[in-house]
């Protein structure tokens, strides 16, 4: 990256992030929810390159959502890390895949410093992958 600071909004714009915000909303979660487009190809939408949301790709949200509630709540008893580690089991082509998902909770961007959760593969976790 060049020397100016990345924001949230500058992420979603390019397709790098697709915020989730509504859904999560209606699984429990009040801050606002990013996934980044790795996770929605692996995990939510492998079927066609765009972030409409279809039956499929809101049932296999929804899927990932509840996993990431319940793993914070248990979380949130023991540890007060703000990233998380958790599994998804996803199906397709009568294949199942265990994929390791990671949820970071920290700062929208520089310019907005209120919480947010982001979910990325655990691969992608790095102190870059979120806006500063």
């Amino acid at each position: 990256m060049t020397g100016k600071k990345s924001s949230r909004k500058n992420f979603v714009e390019e397709g790098l992030q697709i915020d989730v915000s509504e859904f999560a909303k209606q699984a429990g979660l009040i801050f606002p929810v990013f996934v980044t487009q790795a996770v929605w190809d692996r995990c939510i939408c492998w079927e066609r390159k765009d972030v409409s949301i279809g039956e499929k790709e809101k049932k296999r949200l929804w899927y990932v959502l509840n996993n990431l509630v319940y793993v914070l709540r248990v979380h949130r008893q023991s540890s007060k890390s703000n990233v998380i580690y958790f599994n998804v089991l996803i199906e397709r082509s009568n294949e199942r895949e265990n994929i390791m998902l990671l949820s970071h909770v920290g700062p929208i961007d520089a310019y907005d410093r209120k919480p947010c959760i982001t979910v990325m593969l655990s691969e992608e976790y790095s102190d870059e992958s979120n806006p500063k």
